[in-house]
């Protein structure tokens, strides 16, 4: 049984419970109060949990008109990624099969909608003021405009973007059905249900408290049909990346959005370089070496003493980091020795001044081919630093 504890404030005069706000049994507390409290707070939905990739959300609009009806929320993020949210009461007898239906189905109309379509769309709904969806998403960190719109458009074809369902409260019965969902290749969305918890603090301030409760990924394109209390699905499964025979293919231990984004850039540079970066990360996985997908590709290290250091980063465009303020080694020290191994092995320089060092080559950061092309060197440099981490 899953619960909430109810949070306390406590302060020098003593401490004191905050009253949870029931939705369910308060009438001034409808799906449209929430739907508008997510809307213009979009921090409150938990993305560090279900897509850490993605960048900040922007709120495009709310009731957006779609072939099968109004989707609640519409969030776009400055790289083009796109966020649905699906707002429910659980007052609302609309629920298990239903609300995942729905959610569904929106998918699907979005997945079938050109740029055009749907940009006309975000101007007839609430919120967008007949404004373009560059114009509300426009920004310091937005891409240009044909970038931006190329990017959406990729996200739609592909159907790479993220459902989340939220609400007051999260049935059993609707955990179990979106956990099916796992078992099964459709869209490649990612799926996630949040419930929101909410306790009041004054008359102007809630406190509220969000909870990821199930999650999906890479649900690969195919069709889901949800019959009584069970989902099943038929798909035409994607084909299997390219291994050599020597060495499997390391994976993250989910599939991502972000992840499939960055593995399309690297294809983009040469079409083997995914299996190549899969085939160098295989080679040090034993010394606690693994991939972390974010808007690139982080060179995590599980340390023997419990810490993760980060080794270094691979950016889509292909350029590698190794720079001592994102190299998060335990000490100076070990973050020194290591540099010096990866110059040695590649041949790089190491510029910079103590503290703010960067390992270069011919002058620029290093490319990411030059790292797999010479993928001896990095393993070794890892093993020398995994044998100095070990204890004695």
């Amino acid at each position: 049984m899953k619960a909430i504890g109810t949070p306390v404030i406590v302060s020098a005069d003593g401490a004191s419970h905050l009253e949870q706000i029931s939705l369910t049994q308060n009438e001034l507390y409808d799906e449209r109060w929430l739907q508008e409290l997510i809307f213009k707070n979009p921090s409150l939905l938990p993305m560090d949990q279900i897509e850490p990739g993605l960048g900040e959300l922007i709120p495009i609009c709310m009731e957006l008109p779609l072939r099968c009806g109004y989707l609640d929320n519409l969030f776009l993020t400055p790289d083009g990624d796109v966020v649905i949210v699906e707002v429910k009461l659980w007052r609302n007898p609309e629920m298990r099969r239903a609300v995942l239906a729905q959610a569904l189905d929106y998918a699907s109309a979005l997945f079938s909608m050109s740029y055009e379509e749907l940009d006309a769309a975000v101007r007839k709904a609430d919120g967008a003021n007949g404004r373009t969806m560059f114009e509300i998403a426009d920004g310091p960190e937005t891409l240009e405009e044909p970038d931006f719109i190329d990017a959406l458009i990729n996200r739609l074809k592909t159907g790479r973007i993220v459902v989340i369902v939220a609400g007051d409260g999260i049935r059993g019965e609707l955990e179990k059905l979106v956990e099916q969902l796992q078992t099964h290749a459709g869209f490649r969305f990612t799926f996630a249900l949040v419930e929101l918890a909410l306790f009041h603090a004054d008359d102007e301030r809630w406190l509220v408290v969000p909870r990821t409760l199930a999650k999906t990924y890479r649900i690969e394109r195919g069709v889901i049909r949800l019959e009584g209390d069970s989902v099943s699905a038929s798909f035409e499964p994607a084909p299997a990346p390219r291994a050599s025979s020597s060495a499997r293919t390391v994976s993250p231990a989910a599939k991502t959005i972000s992840s499939d984004i960055f593995y399309e850039a690297m294809r983009g540079i040469d079409a083997d370089l995914p299996r190549q970066i899969n085939e160098m990360l295989s080679k040090v996985e034993t010394y606690g070496v693994y991939p972390e997908f974010s808007k690139s590709l982080l060179i995590r290290m599980a340390l023997p003493n419990g810490d993760v250091a980060n080794l270094g980063f691979i950016e889509r465009s292909g350029t590698v980091w190794f720079s001592e303020p994102e190299t998060k080694l335990p000490s100076r020290d070990a973050t020194d020795r290591f540099f010096a191994e990866l110059a040695a092995q590649y041949g790089w320089a190491r510029e910079g001044i103590p503290g703010k060092e960067k390992l270069t080559s011919k002058g620029k950061r290093p490319k990411v081919t030059e790292l797999v092309q010479g993928s001896a060197g990095f393993v070794a440099a890892v093993k020398s630093l995994a044998d100095r981490a070990r204890p004695d």
